[in-house]
C-alpha cells in the first residue's frame, strides 16, 4: 500500500514541481525525495524480475523435448552360432539327417540413430512449488532493502530541513534586532546633532549594524547552501525564499516497540531460512518422470536387422535417493545455526534502538525544561534591555552598554528559538529511531 502510494503521488509532485510554493512541510519534502529518488525505480524492476523468475520455475512443470545424434563404429558385436546336430530317422527309414547350421544375421559394426526425446515431470516432490515462494521472499527482502534506504534518505532530509529553519529563525530575529538597533541609531544621531550625545556612542551603533548584517548574509549565504542540498535530495531546484514549516510531531512515549525496517528485515530473513528448510527436504522426496522417445536408426530396436528403422520408446521412471549420508540433516543443522545468528543479530539490533530512544527522551525532556528556562530569561532580559533604552536615551550609560544589553536580549529569543526547533527535531529523531518516521 505504501508503495501504491508513492506511485500514484509522483503525478501530482510531478504537476506541483513547476510551481514554486511559497511555504513547505517536511512531508512535502519526503514525498518528493522518495518519488523522484532513483532508487524507488527498484520496486518496479525487482517485481518485473520476479515474475519472470517464477514464469521461469513453471516451465519445470512443462514437457522437455531433446534431440540426439550418434554414430559409431565398434570392434565387434554380439553374434550367435546355433547348430543343430545330425538326426537319424528309425527303420524303416533308417535315414540320417546331415548336420544344420542356419544363417543368422550379424549386427552391424556401424551403427546410426538420431532420436526426439520427451522428458515430463509428474511429481517433482513439490521442489517447485517450494521455489516459488523462496523467490518471494527473496522480493520482498529486496523490497525491504530498498524501503531501508529511502527511510535513510528521510533521515538525511531531516537534517538539512531542520538546519534550514533554524537559519530562517535566526534571520527573522537579526531583522528585528537590525530594526532596533537602526531606530536607536536615529535617536542618536538626533542626540549628537544637538550635543546630547557623544558620537562614539553613534559609531558603537553603527557597527553592531554592520555587524547584523554581515551575520545576515552570513545566514543567508548559508541557507542557500542548505537549499541547494535539499533541492538535490528532492531532485528539484528548491528556491531558497521558501519558508518551510516546522512540523508538529506526535510524540507520545510509551512502552518501547521496534517498528524499525531492520527489525522487520530480519523476520523475513529468518522467514526464507524456513523457506529454504523447506525446499531442502522436498530434494529427498521421490520423483516421478514420464519420458518418451522416437528415434531412427541402422539398427533401430532389432537389433538384427540391418537397416535403417523407426522406432518408439515411452515409459515412466521414479527416482528417490532413500539414504543422503545424513546430508539432509546437516544442511538442516546449517540453516538452524544461521537462524540462531539472525536472533542474535535482532536481538542486539533491538537492544541498540532501544537505548538510543532512550537518549532520544532524554534530549526531549533537556529540551523542554531548557526552554521553560527559555521563557524566564527572556522576561528578565527584555526588562534589562528596556532599562538600558531609557539609560541609553538619559545619557546614562553608553551605547556599548545599551548594545550588550540589548544583544543579550536577541540572544536569549535566538536561545529559544533555537531550543524550540531542536526540541521538534529531536521528536523527529525519536520517531526515526523507533521506526515511525
Amino acid at each position: 500500500m505504501k508503495r501504491l502510494f508513492i506511485v500514484a503521488g509522483i503525478l501530482f509532485w510531478q504537476i506541483s514541481l513547476a510551481q514554486t510554493p511559497d511555504s513547505l512541510m517536511l512531508d512535502d519534502c519526503y514525498r518528493r525525495a522518495v518519488a523522484n529518488y532513483p532508487l524507488t525505480n527498484q520496486f518496479e524492476l525487482l517485481a518485473s524480475k520476479n515474475k519472470i523468475q517464477l514464469k521461469k520455475l513453471n516451465t519445470n512443470y512443462l514437457p522437455h523435448f531433446n534431440i540426439n545424434g550418434q554414430a559409431s563404429y565398434q570392434s565387434d558385436v554380439t553374434q550367435v552360432e546355433v547348430v543343430f546336430q545330425p538326426m537319424y530317422l528309425p527303420p524303416p527309414l533308417d535315414i540320417q539327417l546331415p548336420a544344420l547350421t542356419p544363417d543368422i544375421p550379424v549386427p552391424p559394426k556401424d551403427q546410426y540413430r538420431i532420436t526426439l526425446g520427451l522428458n515430463q515431470t509428474i511429481y517433482d516432490g513439490g521442489i517447485t512449488s517450494r521455489q516459488k515462494y523462496v523467490e518471494r521472499t527473496n522480493l520482498e527482502i529486496d523490497r525491504q532493502n530498498v524501503e531501508i534506504e529511502l527511510y535513510k534518505l528521510k533521515e538525511q532530509i531531516n537534517q538539512v530541513f531542520f538546519g534550514i529553519v533554524l537559519l530562517q529563525e535566526n534571520s527573522k530575529l537579526l531583522i528585528v534586532f537590525k530594526k532596533e538597533i537602526s531606530n536607536k541609531l536615529k535617536d542618536i544621531e538626533t542626540a549628537v546633532k544637538y550635543g546630547i550625545a557623544l558620537e562614539s556612542d553613534k559609531d558603537v551603533l553603527l557597527a553592531e549594524l554592520i555587524k547584523i548584517e554581515q551575520q545576515l548574509e552570513e545566514v543567508e549565504i548559508t541557507k542557500n547552501a542548505w537549499f541547494r542540498v535539499l533541492g538535490e535530495l528532492m531532485s528539484v531546484k528548491a528556491d531558497p525564499s521558501t519558508y518551510l514549516i516546522l512540523p508538529d510531531p506526535h510524540y507520545a512515549p510509551g512502552k518501547f516497540e521496534n517498528s524499525r525496517l531492520e527489525y522487520e528485515l530480519f523476520d523475513l530473513q529468518k522467514e526464507k531460512i524456513n523457506a529454504t528448510k523447506r525446499l531442502t527436504s522436498a530434494q529427498w522426496m521421490p520423483k516421478l518422470m514420464g519420458f518418451g522417445q522416437l528415434g531412427y536408426g541402422k539398427p533401430g530396436l532389432n537389433m538384427m536387422n540391418n537397416t535403417f528403422d523407426t522406432y518408439y520408446i515411452v515409459g515412466a521412471s521414479l527416482n528417490w535417493n532413500i539414504w543422503n549420508w545424513n546430508k539432509y540433516k546437516k544442511e538442516n543443522q546449517i540453516l538452524d545455526l544461521q537462524s540462531l545468528i539472525i536472533n542474535s543479530r535482532k536481538e542486539t539490533f533491538n537492544k541498540i534502538t532501544r537505548i538510543a530512544a532512550e537518549n532520544d527522551i532524554a534530549e526531549i525532556r533537556k529540551y523542554e525544561a531548557l526552554i521553560r528556562k527559555d521563557h524566564e530569561i527572556i522576561e528578565l532580559r527584555d526588562k534589562i534591555a528596556g532599562t538600558a533604552s531609557s539609560q541609553l536615551d538619559n545619557g546614562i550609560i553608553t551605547s556599548t552598554d545599551y548594545v550588550t544589553k540589548v544583544n543579550d536580549a536577541v540572544q536569549s529569543k535566538i536561545n529559544l528559538e533555537t531550543h524550540k526547533i531542536q526540541l521538534v527535531q529531536a521528536k523527529m529523531k525519536y520517531l526515526a529511531t523507533i521506526g515511525e518516521l
